[in-house]
């Protein structure tokens, strides 16, 4: 039981990073759909989806390596290493970014008309290498359980994003336009240029990921620049397949946003809504993440224990109930959030996509728990079978079904991706790294809260104050009775 208050510790701390800092960026998206077009946040959302892509190629799965051989042996060398691999990797794609930016410039012309501003590629290639090259530091702060500096360095870097964003996008702009800040304008024209709209997006991600290097300077100064190639090998070896599987992973949770830009008759227009409703459904992926950046580490830690099969069968538990409290918090109440975040009611058109994205996002939650078994018994290939098999579905789905029936299906590929990836997981784990997971009573719920979710939707009272206060009290009478309900397991000892 300690070991699992430590878990739940932590993740409420990584919690903190990981909600403020989709909270604050929530805001961003109430700033961008008020100023920007449907296009060009379409373009915006396509350029992160392969920053995202560069960040897992660079990290090439070395993260989880760390972990694992951090936990695993006592090689001193380990930190070194892996800092030193991951900074020359990133150091080689950021370069690559940088020397094709008129290719890329002229491929994004061909493919919608559309000409990228060059110095927008070099930003971008600067966030990738940032990214890498803070990646093992972040790591090593997750193992040596310094959960409060990592969140802080989160924090500071999505506080600085925010206020950037608000001086180039509002500040700057009203003081040029207007005469009576004359005095100023000197000033600001050396820092403004009238004629960037979107690229301000990405100057201001590049100088708040900057301040990284400050904030993680004890962890940076701290690596020994080696490639110990006894050291390496074994690393590399575990890694290869995590890269693999990650790339796998980027189809399935990216590939949607590409696909319906790409596949779909609204083009950037449609990519645009779908970017900004999956912004919604994806609040999920606020308890996921801290989840994961405690839970990873934790499992390894307590993969030794005897009774370590049956604390992560509670982990997965009451994991799977606090993801149902959020997906019903949210579905019930989306109108409301939309209008609130969503600023430009062209991009509400899509809400009914909410609870599909959020419950697709939960079974990603579902196949971390499920696929800690195959990192545990080194067996790390098993991740690419799994995640192969949601990228066909993913890519298959959406290529054959989005211009027939539009960016429902990108939605429901979520779904059924990570449900077969969860359950072929489960059905090959039990055999190798047998769990006492207790799946009857979370699909019990599951069916009720969905339920409860869609008859909310047909239920409309006249009153809007009436009917906001109903969906608003939805969740909350959920999570008293789930208390009840579940109170006497919560405080049993894990047997």
């Amino acid at each position: 039981m300690g070991s699992l208050k430590k878990l739940v510790g932590q993740t409420a701390i990584y919690g903190v990073s990981s909600i403020l800092g989709r909270i604050i960026n929530y805001f961003l998206v109430m700033l961008h759909t008020s100023i920007f077009l449907k296009d060009e946040l379409g373009v915006t959302s396509y350029l992160f989806g392969y920053i995202a892509l560069a960040l897992i190629i660079i990290t090439f799965g070395m993260e989880t390596t760390f972990f694992r051989f951090a936990t695993k042996g006592n090689n001193p060398r380990t930190y070194n290493v892996a800092s030193s691999a991951v900074l020359l990797v990133s150091l080689a794609l950021a370069s690559f970014v940088f020397l094709s930016t008129d290719a890329i410039v002229s491929y994004s012309i061909i493919k919608f008309d559309w000409a990228l501003n060059p110095v927008m590629i070099y930003w971008i290639a600067a966030i990738i290498f940032i990214d890498g090259a803070t990646a093992i530091p972040f790591a090593t702060l997750r193992i040596n359980n310094r959960p409060i500096k990592f969140a802080t360095a989160k924090v500071v870097a999505i506080c600085l994003n925010i206020i950037l964003q608000v001086l180039f996008l509002i500040v700057f702009p009203a003081i040029h336009n207007q005469e009576y800040w004359l005095s100023l304008k000197p000033i600001i024209d050396l820092i403004y240029n009238p004629n960037l709209g979107i690229e301000y997006i990405f100057l201001a991600n590049l100088i708040s990921n900057s301040v990284w290097f400050i904030l993680l300077s004890k962890e940076f100064f701290q690596i020994k620049l080696s490639l110990h190639w006894p050291t390496l090998k074994p690393m590399l070896a575990y890694s290869i397949p995590i890269l693999i599987t990650g790339l796998a992973g980027w189809v399935i949770s990216e590939l949607d946003k590409s696909a319906v830009a790409n596949w779909s008759e609204g083009g950037l227009f449609a990519q645009g809504v779908y970017s900004q409703t999956f912004k919604l459904g994806a609040i999920m992926m606020l308890a996921i993440q801290a989840f994961r950046y405690a839970v990873e580490p934790f499992f390894f830690s307590q993969a030794k224990d005897k009774q370590a099969p049956a604390l992560f069968a509670k982990t997965m538990h009451y994991y799977f109930l606090l993801a149902l409290l959020i997906m019903l918090a949210v579905s019930t109440n989306i109108d409301l959030i939309a209008s609130l975040l969503l600023r430009n009611p062209e991009y509400r058109v899509a809400l009914y996509l909410v609870p599909i994205i959020m419950f697709g996002k939960l079974l990603f939650g579902v196949y971390i728990n499920l696929s800690i078994w195959y990192k545990l018994k080194d067996k790390t290939s098993y991740g690419i079978l799994f995640t192969f098999m949601g990228a066909i579905i993913t890519f298959g789905a959406n290529y054959l079904f989005l211009s027939t029936y539009g960016y429902v299906v990108s939605a429901l590929t979520v779904v059924l991706s990570y449900f077969v990836m969860s359950m072929a997981s489960y059905l090959i784990g039990k055999k190798q790294y047998p769990i006492p997971y207790n799946f009857k009573p979370l699909i019990l719920y599951s069916i009720l809260f969905l339920s409860t979710i869609y008859l909310s939707y047909l239920i409309k009272l006249d009153s809007i104050w009436l009917d906001s206060l109903f969906n608003i009290s939805i969740p909350i009478v959920f999570t008293i009775a789930l208390y009840f309900i579940e109170r006497k397991r919560i405080f049993k000892p894990v047997e």
